[in-house]
């Protein structure tokens, strides 16, 4: 089985998961066949031929192209999925020598986001992603890959819209298409007067509370398990209860089953 090149794999894997997906070496080191599937059947269910049988000639060879990008990207994540079971993703890139890639002199020493902390907790509320990292039981790269995880569980703040007849597509459309300053959802359809803080806050709050738990992630990947999971929430419950002096509450949760 030939190696594939790092450009290979992140083409396919934004054909599979979206261009606005923000993509690196923790990306791909904690991409999971599950998340792919899902990806895949999602795109599958949209671009499929038969949705267009009776449109037009060029639509209808637009998405068989499209079609057979999406095969083609997903046989390439999968193959590197296989690969990476024998090899580790620094050495997979490490040891290849293909053209267009620069990195081709690597540190030996573990880049600092991939260090493990070694110190004393800070004194003020935290979060959990945080707390495990200054608890010394995760590097800062697997909070990033584990915040990227978790904002992927969150339905659109546009869909949402959508569905509770805020917005419609065209009202969308022109969010996604304006250029200025803000660069979030939400504030850009504030500044075209669409809608209103109350309205942006409301779909904020159920956008998170659809998302999946952060310490799922981490029990996913082997890092504990559901009772020491438990643990660890009280224990930072404990710790935000005691700093959360001064501190604005409502960012941090004290206890959550």
């Amino acid at each position: 089985m030939s190696q594939i090149t790092e450009a290979e794999v992140f083409r396919a894997c934004r054909t599979l998961f979206g261009p606005e997906l923000s993509l690196n070496h923790d990306f791909l080191h904690y991409l999971q066949p599950s998340g792919v599937r899902s990806a895949y059947r999602k795109k599958a269910k949209a671009t499929h031929p038969d949705r267009f049988a009776i449109s037009a000639v060029g639509t209808r060879e637009k998405q068989h192209r499209l079609f057979q990008d999406l095969n083609q990207a997903h046989e390439i994540v999968l193959k590197f999925l296989k690969q990476r079971e024998r090899l580790s993703i620094s050495s997979y890139f490490r040891n290849r020598n293909t053209a267009g890639y620069s990195h081709t002199k690597r540190r030996r020493q573990d880049p600092p986001c991939s260090k493990f902390y070694r110190g004393r907790l800070p004194s003020r509320p935290l979060q959990f992603g945080l707390f495990l990292y200054y608890l010394g039981l995760i590097p800062f790269n697997a909070v990033i890959s584990a915040i990227t995880w978790q904002r992927r569980q969150r339905p659109v703040l546009g869909e949402i819209a959508k569905r509770w007849g805020w917005l419609n597509d065209s009202q969308i459309k022109q969010i996604l298409n304006y250029r200025s300053g803000m660069h979030k959802f939400g504030e850009r359809a504030e500044q075209l007067g669409l809608l209103t803080s109350l309205q942006v806050r409301a779909m904020l709050i159920h956008q998170r509370n659809r998302q999946k738990q952060m310490g799922l992630y981490f029990i996913d990947q082997g890092v504990f398990d559901e009772e020491t999971l438990n643990q660890l929430l009280l224990q930072l419950a404990e710790h935000n209860r005691t700093y959360r002096q001064g501190f604005g509450g409502h960012y941090y949760f004290y206890h959550r089953q």
